[in-house]
C-alpha cells in the first residue's frame, strides 16, 4: 500500500510539474506584433511625427511572476516600444520623420505577466502601461496621456515562448490604444508649429 501511495504522489508531481512553464531566470521580450485592426479613426492631418525615446520606468525589473517566482527582464524594453510606435504609426498612414515634426516619447510604467500553473492548463495574464508625452516642433510638452493593454492565455503547454508572445501582445495593445485615440492623434497633429 505504501508503494502505491508513493507511486501516486510521484505521478501527481510529474503531471503538475508538466503544467508549469519552464522559464529561466531572465526573459527577453520580442517585438510587438503587427497592428491587427483598422485605424480609420486616425485624423488625416496627423500626417507626420517623430518618435522619441521610451524609458523603462518600472519599479522593478520583474517581467514574469510564475506561481510567486520572479523572473527579470532582459534586453532594451524602451527600444521595443519605440520600434512598436514607429511601425504602428506607419501602418496608420502617419509619416515618421526625423526633423520638423511633433515628437512622441514616454515611459514604460508597467510591463509584466503573471503565470498560474494549474491542471489541465496553466493561466497567464500580461499587462502593459505607458505614460506618453507629445511635444510640439519646438520641444514644448503639449499633451500627456496614459495607455494600457492586456492579453491573456490558457494552455496546457504554456512555455517561455508563449509568455513572451503574450507580453508582446499586451504592449502592442497599449501602443494600438494610443494610435487609435482621437484626442492623442489630434494633439500630435496640433504639435506642428511653423
Amino acid at each position: 500500500m505504501k508503494k502505491i501511495a508513493h507511486t501516486f504522489v510521484t505521478v501527481v508531481m510529474v503531471v503538475l510539474s508538466g503544467c508549469a512553464p519552464e522559464i529561466g531566470l531572465r526573459v527577453s521580450v520580442p517585438n510587438v506584433p503587427e497592428l491587427q485592426t483598422d485605424t480609420a479613426g486616425v485624423p488625416a492631418e496627423a500626417a507626420k511625427v517623430k518618435i522619441g525615446s521610451f524609458t523603462d520606468g518600472r519599479s522593478s525589473d520583474t517581467i514574469v511572476v510564475i506561481d510567486g517566482r520572479r523572473v527579470s527582464s532582459e534586453g532594451e524594453l524602451g527600444l521595443i516600444v519605440q520600434e512598436g510606435f514607429t511601425r504602428y504609426f506607419r501602418q496608420a498612414g502617419v509619416r515618421v520623420a526625423i526633423l520638423n515634426a511633433p515628437m512622441v516619447e514616454g515611459t514604460i510604467t508597467e510591463w509584466k505577466a503573471t503565470v498560474t500553473p494549474s491542471f489541465p492548463s496553466s493561466q497567464a495574464k500580461a499587462s502593459a502601461r505607458l505614460k506618453v508625452t507629445v511635444r510640439d516642433t519646438r520641444s514644448h510638452p503639449i499633451y500627456f496621456a496614459t495607455f494600457s493593454g492586456e492579453a491573456t492565455a490558457s494552455d496546457p503547454l504554456l512555455d517561455e515562448e508563449s509568455v513572451q508572445k503574450l507580453l508582446a501582445q499586451a504592449m502592442g495593445s497599449a501602443i494600438e490604444a494610443a494610435v487609435k485615440d482621437e484626442a492623442f492623434m489630434a494633439q500630435v497633429a496640433r504639435g506642428r508649429v511653423e
